[in-house]
């Protein structure tokens, strides 16, 4: 965290991937923010040491480099993965065996392979022996640069082989094999798998830290650009600067930050200008779905909202959302929704609702400050996880009621349409109709 920042659900992928590449670049580079190690640890005499500074960590022949990664969840998710470098590796270029006898080339140098595929299995086996031909017909050619085209410069299909060999004269043999459909030592066959189909995930409020889009401001310019377009479509409704915000200029007074009628917005349009990074680099979302405000960003993405219309619904919400600061309070809980609706049936929690579904054993209540607090000790003494939420207000419950009837009427006239991206909607459970997203759904929302 110290060298990138918190990853959140990543986290523990990015220590394998750090520590990866120590081992390969032979360094352990210095972990920030630690000129004061703990003095709850024994340090003396423990064999430990915190990376004050970079350090060299050389592949030795007499000892093997191992490290440990750790990941722990904040729900009680532990793993731990112990990595350990690869064995070393002589690479042999051509200068190296120029003038060496044919048999001790072909033994120095390495098997390279060669991917192979067809739509089908027949159409691997005719692609396999057109490869043996050409090859019978062209045996000089350089093996490393047929291996390099099949693998960069043609499409891979579903049935999909492996071939290995020195050169093109051994690979002939093994391809024939390919070819005729007979098993050979050297050929690795299997069906690809399915990619799967990427899913755009849109969070709620409480993901949002300070400057959070400073870096990108600066070097991404579609979302530069994205982030302009968003400041044009809320200015019309807001009285502060969003590009000021997300970069965390100075001057910006610290309770500006605080408010949900800056945060919401904020949150809208990062989450709409990393869809736009996302998609410029080939990432197209299959569906998207959205938690709580984060259903807005959602929609927009999706074709059914226009950029507007969604800065329109994301900024009147929040600010009639300010009108109820400091009314109400949430807590999420490791609770089940049977179990949590179970125990809310009970009078001295009519102050309370069930506001949020997470996981199967993960919920959120919202309500009066009172209740939740009172909640909150209550299933906490019972040694449950639960904890309030970093909100001044009841979202999603009977707290809301006030505020419904003026957001359905300022949102009587939203145009919604079909969209071009299909959406899961997190306040049916199932996916919904682009023209239904209207004023009345997100009164429900």
């Amino acid at each position: 965290k110290s060298n990138i920042g918190h990853t959140q659900a990543a986290a523990g992928v990015l220590g394998v991937i750090k520590m990866v590449l120590s081992l390969q670049h032979e360094l352990l580079p210095k972990t920030l923010h630690a000129e004061r190690p703990s003095g709850k640890i024994e340090w003396e005499g423990s064999g430990l040491s915190l990376l004050q500074e970079a350090r060299s960590w050389p592949r030795s022949p007499s000892r093997v480099r191992r490290a440990g990664v750790s990941s722990f969840g904040i729900s009680g998710t532990n793993a731990h993965v112990v990595l350990e470098e690869a064995p070393a590796r002589s690479l042999v270029s051509s200068s190296e065996t120029d003038g060496v006898a044919v048999g001790e080339e072909a033994t120095a140098r390495p098997s390279l392979p060669l991917l192979v595929s067809g739509r089908d299995e027949a159409a691997l086996r005719a692609q396999a022996g057109r490869y043996a031909d050409w090859l019978s017909r062209h045996p000089e050619v350089d093996w490393s640069a047929v291996v390099s085209t099949a693998a960069l410069h043609r499409t891979h299909f579903a049935s999909r082989a492996s071939v290995s060999a020195r050169d093109a004269t051994e690979a002939v043999e093994v391809l024939r094999a390919l070819g005729e459909g007979r098993s050979h030592a050297a050929v690795s066959q299997a069906e690809a798998r399915d990619r799967g189909r990427v899913v755009f995930v849109f969070p709620g409020q409480g993901s949002q830290w300070t400057s959070m889009g400073r870096t990108l401001l600066s070097e991404s310019p579609v979302f530069a650009e994205t982030i302009a377009a968003c400041e044009v479509a809320l200015g019309r409704y807001t009285d502060w600067s969003l590009t000021a915000v997300l970069r965390g200029d100075e001057g910006i007074e610290a309770s500006l930050l605080e408010r949900v009628d800056v945060i919401q917005p904020a949150l809208f349009a990062m989450n709409v200008g990393l869809a736009a990074v996302w998609r410029s680099l080939g990432l197209e979302p299959s569906a998207v779905v959205g938690h709580s405000q984060g259903e807005i960003a959602a929609a927009v993405v999706a074709g059914i909202l226009s950029l507007e219309d969604g800065a329109r619904v994301v900024a009147l919400r929040s600010q009639l959302l300010r009108r109820l600061s400091g009314r109400g309070a949430m807590a999420v809980t490791e609770l089940s929704a049977a179990v949590v609706e179970e125990r809310l049936k009970a009078a001295e929690w009519s102050d309370l609702s069930l506001a949020v579904v997470n996981t199967p054993g993960s919920t959120v209540v919202s309500g009066s400050s009172e209740a939740v607090e009172r909640w909150v000790r209550l299933v906490d003494g019972e040694g449950v996880f639960c904890r309030q939420v970093s909100v001044d207000y009841a979202s999603h419950s009977a707290e809301m009621d006030p505020i419904l009837p003026e957001l359905e009427r300022a949102l009587s006239d939203l145009a919604p349409r079909a969209g071009d991206v299909p959406m899961v909607s997190t306040v049916t459970g199932g996916r919904c109709e682009g023209r239904s997203l209207d004023g009345a759904y997100w009164y429900r929302n």
